[in-house]
């Protein structure tokens, strides 16, 4: 299995943790492959080649292939780079651009074959088990009537663009479509491979499973795998530290439990005892005060 490694979007200032740590990983003894087809007819591909010059020449990567055309590509075609970059634009166009040209089999087929692919935003939402994630800000246009993606994420189906707003537009998604959701803000990703997630970026990365939210900061390291139950508090229960110091601190506190929070009944029950007769306690005592003041009057 390859790695895969899913931004977040945003321009190159908000990619530029992420895309440092993609250079890191693909070194620069082969060229990088471009594909930018998920903008044909928003952004001209020249300029699309351009931003992508932008980005990766400071960073070391000067040899970029561009390609705007599926057809006739077989699967040893992406093997002759470092890496497959797929950028952002419209989800459904580029699904089906991939799928009218069997493209779609040969990205599969090079990501087994220990490829790396980059996906930025719609590049990233297509690795995903279902598109509709994107759903909110792109136009089927193209009339795509089977959402699924690649699914190479183990089941997960990926979330770019996050905002907190965005919230309840994923629950909904998730009763729609019964998938987890990995949602992505600008400024940060994750970086997949067999099942082990990193986050990395600037920006905290969100699990949503069921009706369980988990933050996943920066450097946070988790296993998911299609095949265990999707359950927040069994990812939380998987997480590695980031450090020493972390790790010691979460031996001694441990993890918070996934769910509500601040619901009195999910505490332990010497808390929850204690908290009832401190309410208690304090009710009495507020009674008492109104009374003593209602006498002395």
């Amino acid at each position: 299995m390859g790695t895969l490694f899913l931004s977040g979007g945003g321009d190159r200032k908000n990619t530029e943790k992420f895309d440092e740590e993609f250079q890191r990983q693909i070194g620069q003894a082969k060229p990088l492959l471009y594909i930018p087809i998920a903008m044909d007819g928003i952004i001209p591909y020249a300029d699309c080649l351009q931003w992508i010059r932008d980005v990766f020449n400071p960073l070391g990567i000067h040899e970029i292939v561009m390609r705007t055309d599926f057809h006739r590509k077989s699967v040893d075609d992406p093997q002759q780079f470092s890496a497959v970059y797929i950028g952002g634009g419209n989800t459904f166009h580029l699904l089906n651009e991939m799928r009218n040209s069997g493209f779609d089999k040969v990205l599969e087929e090079y990501i087994n074959g220990n490829g790396v692919v980059y996906g930025g935003s719609a590049g990233a939402i297509i690795l995903g088990s279902n598109i509709m994630t994107s759903a909110h800000l792109d136009e089927n246009r193209v009339g795509v009537q089977d959402f699924s993606g690649l699914d190479v994420l183990d089941g997960l189906a990926v979330w770019c663009h996050y905002e907190s707003g965005d919230d309840e537009t994923i629950r909904s998604y998730i009763i729609d479509f019964d998938t987890p959701v990995i949602a992505l803000p600008e400024e940060s990703g994750a970086y997949f491979q067999d099942g082990h997630i990193k986050v990395t970026g600037t920006k905290s990365v969100y699990l949503f499973i069921g009706e369980d939210k988990v933050e996943l900061q920066p450097g946070a390291e988790f296993n998911f795998s299609g095949s265990d139950e999707h359950d927040a508090q069994a990812i939380l229960g998987k997480q590695q530290p980031f450090n020493d110091a972390v790790g010691h601190m979460l031996s001694i506190e441990g993890y918070p439990a996934a769910g509500n929070y601040k619901n009195l009944e999910t505490m332990p029950k010497a808390l929850q005892v204690g908290g009832y007769l401190f309410v208690g306690l304090m009710a009495i005592l507020f009674v008492s005060i109104v009374v003593v003041g209602w006498v002395l009057q």
